[in-house]
Parts: structure tokens; C-alpha cells; sequence
């Protein structure tokens, strides 16, 4: 959860970013990838997440993500040792289920790729 964390504080958690993509590789696996842009909308750097082991998921079509609200970042927990990913403010496990997007899993990889 530490790596999660410093990847949180670094990007701010992602508040204004973008969520390009949420990419199914397996039956249970999903990509998601964030950009980070600049004022002129230009991709200046991006994060891939691997979620490995999904239990449970929503998700939209990624020609409709680019309209989710991202002035609340995202979130991303750790508890009764899954990690939980969602667009906004969510603390718990119960309240990441409520959202329009999520991600339940096992376990998860991260791909910063840093700055283009």
C-alpha cells in the first residue's frame, strides 16, 4: 500500500486527470490507464493499473470516461485484503460499491510512466 500511497500523493490523487481507458486482459484482470494533461490538453504523463484477481467491477465503455468527473481524483483502498479502485472520495470498501465505476481485486501492479 505504500507504493499506492506515494503514487496518490504524487499525482495528487489525479484530481483533473483523465481516465483514458479500462482495458480487460483476462476474466479477471483490467488496465486502467490515467493521464495527467496540460493546460493546452496535451498528454504530459501516464499510469497504468493493473488490477490482477477481480472480484467485482462496473465499469463504462471508454468512450464515456472522458466525461466522468475527475475534480475529486480517485481512490484507491486497502481493506480485508483487497484493494478497491473508484473515481472520487470513496474511504471504504462499502462505499467504493456505490460508485458509477470500480474495481475489487486481489492484488495490483502500477506503470508510471512518468512524464512524456
Amino acid at each position: 500500500m505504500e507504493e499506492i500511497n506515494s503514487l496518490l500523493k504524487k499525482y495528487k490523487n489525479f484530481v483533473g486527470a483523465q481516465v483514458r481507458s479500462i482495458r480487460t486482459t483476462s476474466e479477471t484482470s483490467k488496465v486502467v490507464t490515467l493521464v495527467l494533461q496540460d493546460d493546452d490538453g496535451e498528454d504530459i504523463s501516464s499510469v497504468n493499473l493493473e488490477f490482477i484477481n477481480i472480484n467485482s467491477s462496473r465499469t463504462l465503455p471508454d468512450s464515456a470516461l472522458a466525461y466522468m468527473d475527475m475534480m475529486s481524483g480517485i481512490a484507491i483502498i486497502y481493506e480485508n485484503e483487497r484493494y478497491a479502485f473508484t473515481i472520487g472520495r470513496a474511504t471504504t470498501m462499502l462505499a467504493v460499491h456505490t460508485t458509477p465505476v470500480f474495481i475489487i481485486s486481489d492484488d495490483i501492479k502500477i506503470e508510471d510512466n512518468g512524464s512524456f
